[in-house]
């Protein structure tokens, strides 16, 4: 749980923008978008296909610096 206390000199605004970055900075977004929904374990043919195409882009990337 995430939660800011409002100092004497700070205006409510700064307050709302000090939670917004602590709540970012905490990456519990990212963890509720993923929880929102129920999602199968990616199946071995697919992650094959992901490592692949990674790859691939890494090669092209590295060709770009050398």
């Amino acid at each position: 749980m995430i939660y800011a206390v409002r100092n004497e000199w700070e205006t409510n605004e700064k307050l709302v923008l000090r939670y917004k970055k602590l709540f970012f900075q905490s990456r519990m977004i990212t963890k509720l978008k993923f929880e929102r929904y129920e999602t199968q374990k990616p199946k071995k043919r697919k992650l094959r296909e992901k490592a692949i195409v990674r790859n691939h882009y890494r090669e092209l990337n590295s060709k770009v610096y050398f």
